[in-house]
């Protein structure tokens, strides 16, 4: 019998979902637990920006950067004033004609950490306990014997577009998967198995 995924669900936070994804194989060493990816729901792991924009809607609001920084959650930036740039910055712009979003010009944004927990467990790099997001969760993980970056790892995406329209993150997560459990002796999760679009609901519904 091959490896297979399992997905659970369960409520994390008023309007927000977790999915943990287990990925069971019997050829993992004997005693080894199976390994975990954790999938956040909506504001649920940072964003980073580079800004290089034409125009601004304030003179304080920042025109060109020369390096990322924390776009969510970064509390500074949601100061009074200073969130007019906050806002122009994270918005999405809808095209009507290709039905898909895409950043405001002069804004790249992109998500830290992909296989690592640290942009989901803290939403604030500055750790502050009111970004605590997953912390808690992978602390208790790493308590019963699960190890950062290799057997319980984190599948950030940009929340702002639904899982399934996320450039890459099916992609991503199964060869997260594959290699999680290849890395710890098992076989990994099967590349030719449903991926992560078939384990969610259709969009359109």
């Amino acid at each position: 019998m091959g490896p297979h995924l399992c997905l659970y669900r369960a409520a994390l936070l008023p309007g927000s979902l977790l999915f943990l994804l287990l990925l069971s194989d019997p050829a993992l060493p004997t005693g080894r637990p199976p390994p975990v990816v954790l999938v956040p729901g909506d504001l649920g792991n940072q964003l980073e920006a580079k800004l290089d924009k034409p125009k601004v809607v304030h003179y304080l609001c920042s025109k060109k950067t020369d390096s990322y920084f924390t776009l969510w959650l970064n509390l500074e930036l949601l100061l009074p004033v200073i969130i007019d740039c906050w806002i122009d910055n994270i918005r999405l712009v809808y095209n009507r004609t290709s039905r898909v979003t895409q950043f405001p010009d002069g804004v790249d944004v992109h998500v830290p950490g992909f296989g690592k927990t640290f942009s989901l467990e803290f939403l604030d790099p500055s750790k502050s306990s009111v970004g605590s997001y997953f912390h808690t969760m992978v602390e208790s993980l790493v308590g019963w014997g699960y190890t950062r970056g290799e057997d319980v790892r984190g599948a950030p995406y940009d929340w702002r577009r639904a899982p399934t329209a996320a450039p890459g993150l099916e992609g991503q997560v199964h060869p997260c998967l594959r290699g999680t459990g290849c890395a710890l002796g098992g076989r990994g999760q099967d590349p030719a198995r449903p991926g992560l679009r078939g384990q969610q609901p259709d969009p359109g519904h």
